[in-house]
């Protein structure tokens, strides 16, 4: 799979929530899927990153959005129902299972009733990024290389999730980086 067009399919679902849907992009980085919903049209998102050197990077590819630097373990900083869609591409896996539901249960806070999630997780099949041959800190959460992250299966995603309403679930390789990644794809709505 093209991971530059990841969120093509993801289009009219973004377009179905709002004539201009409130975005929140979790784990913006550098800007590259900021830069994609920029380029469809979508005027109110929010790019929020841990990393301020990221951030000043995602700023310059896309001036017109906001920025919020944040640490995803002390909770989100906006209104309840604020956002009529998150985007969370790869960077729910760096914590505890405690704390990954709880950062899931602040997405779900933030979206207005009916909102939706589009987010990727690693998948215990990606081999090549840590999830075989490392020390295991707890079930499916690895020391990997001095960076704790974790893998999910199709069962992690069930429990991390079972609040929500599924719309999609898919496990696939993407080419993001210099080996194939393994990641679950996952669309939700919150009821």
């Amino acid at each position: 799979m093209r991971d530059a067009a990841w969120l093509d399919k993801w289009k009219a679902l973004i377009d179905g929530q709002s004539a201009s849907p409130a975005i929140l992009e979790l784990g913006c980085g550098s800007g590259r899927d900021t830069r994609w919903l920029a380029g469809q049209g979508y005027a109110d998102v929010t790019a929020a990153d841990l990393s301020r050197d990221a951030l000043l990077e995602c700023r310059n590819a896309v001036p017109s959005a906001r920025f919020a630097c944040l640490d995803l373990r002390e909770g989100l900083p906006f209104p309840g129902g604020r956002f009529d869609v998150v985007i969370a591409s790869l960077c729910l896996h760096y914590f505890t299972w405690d704390v990954t539901t709880g950062i899931v249960r602040e997405i779900r806070r933030c979206l207005a009733g009916g909102g939706v999630l589009v987010c990727r997780m690693n998948s215990t099949k990606d081999v090549h990024y840590g999830a075989a041959g490392y020390r295991e800190i707890a079930r499916h959460y690895y020391d990997v290389e001095g960076r704790a992250k974790r893998f999910f299966d199709q069962d992690d995603m069930a429990r991390l999730f079972e609040a929500w309403t599924w719309l999609s679930l898919q496990e696939v390789t993407i080419d993001r980086y210099e080996k194939p990644k393994t990641v679950w794809e996952a669309a939700l709505r919150k009821p």
